[in-house]
């Protein structure tokens, strides 16, 4: 029998080259990578602008009119357009932006089993961010509903029955954790997978593999994405809602 030879090649989880600035640690390719998905959707967004028409949309403005058109529904059904008309473009931009965030791993640029443009979205950096956005934004919505801070706090220990109060603060504070860790974790394992089999394979089988994948982060991405915005809509919602008076 021949004998297993483990390959020699690390696989390095977490580790970024990083900036060192004024004493801070940045991880240069996260913030890269971020800037790069950011200038994309400025950009699509200014040829939709210029380009815009009440004929026949271009594949682009097609795109982007489903992906509102399909967020303004779940709006509407769960809380309410005219309650919350931010809601939209704010679910439709993170949707987006994740969207090109995890994409950027299809790309072909790859260096020593390496992307050069990692999703961003697998460094918690830029995820837990983006959590706490939804979470502060949502109760400062939810005030400005309730007609002020001391109001929204009566409204959700009321709807706690007072004494399950303690338990939703746990609740609240842990959805904000697992919304960014959610996105953070299937993001992160895609790159694993990259990372493993280029480890693993010479580069005449690893390819095929490797393409073979990164269709498959396609998909993951898309979900992850779209379940980021979902979840924002739905942590708005519970913010935000009028229970009626018995």
């Amino acid at each position: 029998m021949t004998p297993y030879v483990r390959a020699n090649t690390d696989v390095e989880i977490g580790v970024h080259p990083e900036w060192h600035l004024f004493g801070l640690t940045l991880n240069a390719d996260t913030i890269i990578s971020t800037a790069v998905a950011a200038a994309i959707l400025i950009i699509l967004g200014l040829v939709v602008r210029a380009k815009i028409t009440s004929g026949p949309p271009s594949g682009l403005q097609l795109f982007f009119e489903t992906v509102t058109a399909y967020l303004r529904d779940l709006v509407e059904s769960m809380l309410g357009v005219r309650v919350a008309p931010f809601l939209i473009p704010l679910t439709v931009s993170l949707l987006t932006f994740l969207l090109i965030c995890n994409w950027l791993s299809v790309l072909p640029l790859v260096v020593n089993g390496h992307d050069l443009l990692p999703p961003p979205a697998g460094d918690v950096n830029l995820v837990f961010p983006l959590a706490l956005m939804v979470f502060f934004w949502k109760h400062i919505a939810g005030s400005v509903r309730h007609h002020g801070v001391g109001r929204q706090f009566m409204h959700t220990v009321k709807g706690h029955n007072g004494w399950l109060f303690p338990i939703w603060i746990i609740e609240d504070i842990s959805g904000m954790v697992s919304h960014a860790l959610r996105l953070f974790g299937n993001i992160l394992a895609g790159t694993i997978m990259l990372e493993v089999i280029a480890a693993l394979l010479p580069p005449y089988l690893g390819w095929v593999l490797n393409g073979g994948w990164k269709l498959f982060d396609l998909f993951i991405g898309a979900v992850q994405a779209f379940i980021f915005a979902f979840l924002t809509i739905i942590y708005f919602t519970q913010a935000m809602e009028v229970r009626e008076e018995h």
